[in-house]
């Protein structure tokens, strides 16, 4: 079997594929990539195995008619484009967002099998519009199905590395490995594979005011602002972005973050709860709906940006710190350990 394998363009639709395309080839399946010449996944070519594809397609969201005109024929050129490189019908899985749209169109046209996963609770109108089309719909989130009617949709959680997760190790290890003291309780902060200026200050206003050992991922756009804060802070440990995640998951208690799908994805499988602080401008408000889920499960707390004070702060992390074992048993339940062998275990199913 051989699949198509579309999404990128930002970290949370490339690392989810890169999952699938890693997992497929240890199963030897063999996959073509496609992706966006201007994405996240150009730059990390190097680590995605099989045969890739990257175009010039352009977003269309958010844009002025110029713009939105000039990303329609990105469309059309970047179908017309993967014809020549497939030669046939390919079952596809596509991941969402603007690189994704010519390897589903690709699949429409072609008539091959298309496949739509969605990791948010509120799906995106490119998945919502070829979902239509697709033989199966895998979701991260409960709160999804309902925009799904009709469909068969198959609850999968969203595929993470296993580089990632062989960084699981026990907690004084991993502290010892980041040279904090073992007895003391860490607390992570992090905004997202960019950084978030407000979860960076929210950090920083945070370490002043607590004992509680804090790491901050700050993004490596905030990062020099940030550096030499820590002489003046001494429980604070800022870094711009780690590649070896699976060990800072391995030695904090919890958590505060955005609520991405991938974020809460990664907290559940090392069982870390979080206070998180969703981005107030996610599409369809879809890190809200993805938060409340996790609060329903008693794995963490929403709390919005705008009412995001360090004192209330304060009072979530220690309502968490204060069950800890239990808050922590709640998120791992979400977790689903090999995301990516439920969706290659499904595609032949419906072909």
């Amino acid at each position: 079997m051989k699949i198509l394998v579309g999404g990128g363009g930002t970290g949370g639709h490339f690392f989810p594929a890169l999952a699938l395309i890693e997992k497929a080839h240890k199963r030897g399946i063999e996959t073509l990539y496609v992706g966006a010449e201007r994405g996240i996944e150009k730059r990390l070519e190097e680590e995605i195995p099989g045969h890739k594809v990257f175009l010039r397609v352009l977003p269309l969201r958010g844009r002025n008619v110029g713009e939105k005109v000039r990303a329609l024929v990105s469309y059309a050129e970047s179908t017309a484009h993967l014809f020549s490189e497939t030669g046939g019908r390919i079952p596809t899985v596509v991941f969402g967002g603007y690189c994704s749209v010519p390897s589903a169109l690709h699949a429409i046209l072609r008539r091959s099998p298309l496949f739509v996963h969605e990791q948010n609770s509120v799906p995106s109108m490119t998945n919502r519009l070829f979902s239509r089309f697709a033989r199966k719909v895998f979701i991260t989130f409960e709160y999804t199905r309902r925009f799904f009617k009709g469909k068969e949709v198959i609850k999968t959680g969203v595929p993470v590395r296993e580089s990632l997760l062989r960084g699981i190790i026990e907690k004084g290890r991993a502290k010892e490995r980041l040279n904090i003291d073992p007895s003391s309780t860490a607390v992570l902060f992090m905004g997202g594979s960019q950084g978030a200026v407000f979860i960076n200050d929210l950090a920083l206003e945070f370490a002043k005011k607590a004992e509680t050992q804090v790491i901050l991922i700050s993004g490596s756009r905030d990062y020099e602002r940030l550096k030499n804060m820590q002489e003046s802070i001494p429980n604070l440990l800022v870094y711009p972005f780690r590649r070896d995640m699976g060990y800072i998951y391995s030695a904090v208690d919890m958590a505060v973050c955005r609520a991405g799908a991938g974020t809460i994805t990664e907290l559940s499988l090392f069982g870390v709860p979080a206070v998180f602080v969703p981005y107030p401008y996610s599409a369809g408000d879809h890190q809200v709906w993805n938060a409340r889920e996790i609060e329903s499960l008693g794995g963490g707390i929403t709390l919005l940006q705008k009412e995001a004070t360090v004192e209330r702060l304060s009072k979530c992390i220690d309502r968490i710190m204060g069950d800890l074992e239990r808050c922590s048993a709640s998120i791992r339940s979400f977790a689903k350990e090999d995301s990516a062998t439920l969706i290659l275990e499904e595609i032949p199913k419906s072909l």
